[in-house]
């Protein structure tokens, strides 16, 4: 991972202080750089899976002139359960994640250090009182495109509305229910293109690496997951960097290049593989090939799985580092301030 050293965070250098126009100075993150990791991967649905919004139908977006529409995945349905795991390593590696997700909140006297974390680092976070204190995400989620036009992703299925004893009666109404409707998924063996791009230098090492661990290998996504379980396996293409973001590591971009007259691109992982890690390796100053970024992915796992008291001390120790940041950015609440007991002042007794 030394290859992408010039385009990542120093964990050692997380703030910066500037001067100040009220005050003699003040301390910021550190000023955005250039420099932009991605990581691109291939989700593959090993079981239906309904990724949709308000409509019953599949979500779906045509991304050329005429073409037909593809399956499109928003990123929020990979990036909440991902960051929900993240939480979860935090918690077993004993350096973070002490609040449940999307409800991070402090108390009156309370340092932000007490409720951020890597995880808020690395996916975003905020709280709203006693002040609004907004933290930006340092990784960029695309939406997850597939490689083929919807209609050869997606089918549907038709169920019936019953009640516990099996049968069509509302008791409550006293008539019958509306017995049929209809649950739009995505086929198994569905390929879907996904990018995950880092920006700024603003992410340390330390955070790809927990990136990397909160991808796992596979989990369940989307609505109703509790149809089918776990439903998506997730395959690294690669990994890139460069000073300036490539429009080719969009996957609007990366589905547009695919060949038309190759069958086995849009169905091989393999082949898609081979096909996307040539574009872009070859449009970036550094990558990383597949099979050396399983392998770098798989030693995280391992690590979590049998090295952790080892790992858990890394983590521990970025966290006094991630936490002074946000101490030093918010403002670290001064001993006696409201909210904190102030120690009670012994009074001597008066001597006759």
């Amino acid at each position: 991972m030394q290859r992408f050293k010039d385009f990542l965070g120093d964990i050692d250098h997380l703030c910066e202080t500037s001067a100040g126009i009220d005050k003699s100075e003040y301390v910021h993150p550190k000023l955005k750089n250039l420099g932009s990791v991605s990581l691109v991967l291939i989700r593959e649905t090993i079981a239906p899976v309904i990724f949709k919004n308000f409509e019953q139908e599949i979500t779906d977006i045509v991304i050329e002139n005429g073409g037909e529409p593809h399956v499109r995945a928003v990123p929020n349905k990979f990036k909440y359960p991902e960051r929900g795991r993240g939480l979860q390593i935090l918690r077993a590696l004993e350096a973070g994640g002490r609040l449940p997700q999307n409800k991070t909140a402090l108390n009156e006297g309370q340092n932000p250090s007490e409720a951020f974390d890597l995880n808020s680092l690395l996916f975003g976070d905020s709280v709203q009182k006693p002040k609004i204190l907004p933290i930006k995400a340092a990784v960029n989620y695309s939406d997850a495109l597939s490689v083929l036009p919807k209609y050869q992703c997606v089918e549907e299925t038709h169920h019936a509305r019953v009640n516990e004893a099996g049968t069509l009666w509302d008791e409550e109404k006293q008539e019958n229910s509306s017995h049929l409707f209809k649950r739009h998924f995505i086929k198994p063996s569905t390929l879907l293109i996904q990018v995950l791009s880092t920006h700024h230098r603003l992410l340390p090492q330390i955070g790809f690496d927990h990136l990397l661990l909160c991808l796992g290998m596979a989990g369940a996504y989307g609505g109703q997951t509790s149809v089918t379980g776990i439903n998506i396996r997730t395959h690294v293409v690669g990994i890139y960097g460069d000073f300036f973001e490539q429009a080719i590591t969009s996957p609007y971009e990366l589905v547009k290049s695919l060949p038309k007259d190759d069958i086995n691109v849009k169905h091989d992982i393999k082949a898609l593989t081979g096909y996307l890690h040539q574009q872009l390796s070859t449009t970036h100053k550094a990558s990383m090939d597949t099979e050396t970024a399983t392998a770098y992915q798989q030693t995280q796992v391992e690590r979590f799985e049998k090295n952790h008291d080892a790992l858990a001390k890394e983590y521990q120790a970025a966290q006094q580092k991630i936490g002074a940041f946000f101490d030093e950015w918010f403002g670290k609440v001064a001993v006696g301030r409201k909210g904190r007991r102030r120690k009670k002042k012994e009074i001597e007794p008066e001597v006759s």
